[in-house]
């Protein structure tokens, strides 16, 4: 063996020995894993021809991912947004998986990233228009009918901030989308990633429509305005008076509820979170009791306390741990992840609260893994997690047996019903890999029904209730932008369980206006027309 073969053997045993170091730490950290479980849902995985090309070296970790209806077929297209130099992509599923389409109109400056995306029809065409965001900034992209007309939206964005994603809501009730900016301190200005500070980071902008489709900023005048790094927001009604509250998740910082006072203003409400590194955010009914409750992802059992707690003083309190906060009603809320089984997993990016197998009991998803861990590229930790609600209300992770493990860079994903079966599918976006699709299979006999809203800006967090033929109910609301820089299925999906009979259905809109269909057939995707 010559000197250069024996220099190559030691780089080889030295690199062999710092990844088993890597995972007997990480073993000694977090133990084996949670416990895993098997599930009656399967998954299948489908063509979805894109690999995400990140720049982590000269770009935040994250892009976007949306469904929305571009060509009025009330089918959902799927667009994902590229990294540095690279361009945004469209897709169509079609029953052997999902096929690029070559769409006009959003072509990126050089060197620019999406980072978040979201849909709506902001023109009353039944044709849905994009919001993106970009490290050059907030795009309002047009649908055209053959392709998109893009502007840059001049709202005086902070200007030591990169708008990272973009929420969807009404606030005024006005019928005109605003927007919610969350926004993050640009690359070149970051001081780490553990400072707590709260004279530290991006700006968050709220933005109102005059009703023309200009967006005008009044962070200050709703009293919503300050500096935090901060990954996302979403709109949802949380006291179910049919006015959208802002729930927003902070990096280094803290969870914070907004209550719309219906004047243009907000007012923030405590709640039983400490310091921690809220990611994503996942929205739903977890206990079925007709209110919304709140998922937030979190650095986990990845890495030791100590690494973390960065310049938080003894006084302030620090949580590692997913967050799955009961919603009790009038802005009240209980931290109910460890007697749950939600709290103790792998870094977590996107999080998602759905009914992936139709039993009429939501679950949870979140995307996983951290692309800027030293030696990630010799160690995948995380599968991405599903964690399937059990009859008593606890969580068990089965995504190793429905087929949906996800082991890449995952940071967000959306879910929608590709295939019109009245059950919900899974698309994740990884970092400096492929995009995954999950087609549902099976749900072990239970029934679904989506129910397709129409895409305009009165339909946003529209309730829904069907009642089963045995008077028992199910109550959802639409949510726009939960996740993490996505935004899902503009609809509500309804797990029956074992029911085979038709179901009656009732919408009612955050405008008051009520609509009523009776005897729905179980396992369809029913597309609602009024307008």
């Amino acid at each position: 063996m010559n000197i250069f073969s024996k220099g190559l053997l030691i780089l080889a045993s030295i690199a062999a020995i710092a990844v088993i170091a890597v995972v007997v730490v990480v073993i000694k950290i977090q133990g084996f894993g949670p416990e895993t479980g098997s599930t009656e849902l399967e998954f299948v995985e489908v063509s979805l021809p894109f690999t995400l090309e990140s720049d982590l070296d000269n770009s935040l970790p994250f892009t976007g991912i949306a469904t929305l209806d571009f060509d009025g077929d009330k089918i959902d297209e799927l667009v994902i947004g590229g990294g540095k130099n690279q361009a945004d992509a469209f897709f169509k599923y079609t029953e052997s998986g999902f096929q690029a389409l070559e769409i006009e109109g959003l072509e990126k400056e050089p060197n620019d990233t999406t980072f978040g995306i979201a849909s709506i029809d902001t023109t009353g065409d039944g044709l849905d228009e994009l919001f993106i965001a970009r490290e050059s900034g907030v795009y309002y992209a047009i649908n055209t009918g053959d392709g998109y007309h893009q502007e840059l939206l001049d709202f005086g964005i902070a200007d030591n901030t990169t708008p990272l994603s973009i929420a969807l809501g009404d606030i005024n009730q006005d019928g005109f989308v605003d927007l919610y900016i969350s926004g993050y301190i640009k690359l070149d200005l970051i001081e780490g990633e553990t400072n707590f500070s709260d004279t530290y980071g991006g700006y968050s902008h709220l933005l109102l429509n005059d009703g023309q489709n200009h967006w005008t900023d009044i962070s200050k005048e709703a009293g919503i305005w300050r500096q935090h790094n901060t990954f996302l927001a979403t709109f949802v009604d949380l006291n179910q008076d049919q006015w959208p509250d802002i729930v927003v998740a902070q990096d280094t910082g803290k969870v914070e509820i907004w209550e719309n006072l219906k004047n243009n203003t907000f007012k923030r409400h405590a709640d039983p979170t400490d310091y921690a590194y809220p990611m994503g955010i996942g929205v739903g009914d977890i206990d079925n009791d007709g209110d919304a409750d709140l998922y937030f992802s979190n650095v986990g059992t990845t890495l030791p306390r100590a690494l973390l707690v960065g310049n938080l003083t003894d006084d302030q309190p620090f949580n590692m741990d997913y967050i799955l906060l009961r919603n009790d009603g009038d802005f009240q809320f209980t931290d109910i992840s460890i007697e749950t089984n939600a709290a103790e997993y792998g870094f977590g990016w996107g999080t998602t609260i759905a009914d992936f197998n139709s039993d009429s009991h939501m679950d949870l998803y979140f995307s996983q893994n951290y692309a800027r861990f030293p030696g990630v590229d010799y160690l995948k930790l995380y599968p991405g997690r599903l964690l399937e609600q059990q009859e008593d209300g606890t969580f068990l992770s089965v995504e190793e047996d429905a087929g949906s493990s996800n082991e890449d860079f995952g940071i967000t994903q959306v879910v929608s019903d590709f295939n019109q079966d009245g059950r919900l599918d899974l698309v994740i976006a990884n970092l400096n890999g492929p995009a995954r699709a999950f087609i549902t299979d099976t749900t072990g006999g239970n029934a679904g029904l989506t129910v397709r809203l129409p895409s305009g800006t009165e339909w946003l967090n529209t309730i829904g209730e069907v009642t089963l033929k045995d008077g028992s109910s199910i109550k959802r609301q639409f949510v726009a932008c939960e996740g993490l820089s996505s935004d899902g299925f503009h609809g509500l999906h309804f797990g029956l369980g074992k029911q085979s009979d038709p179901v009656d259905l009732s919408l009612v809109r955050p405008d008051g206006i009520r609509l009523s269909i009776s005897d729905l057939e179980p396992n369809q995707s029913f597309i609602v027309t009024h307008n």
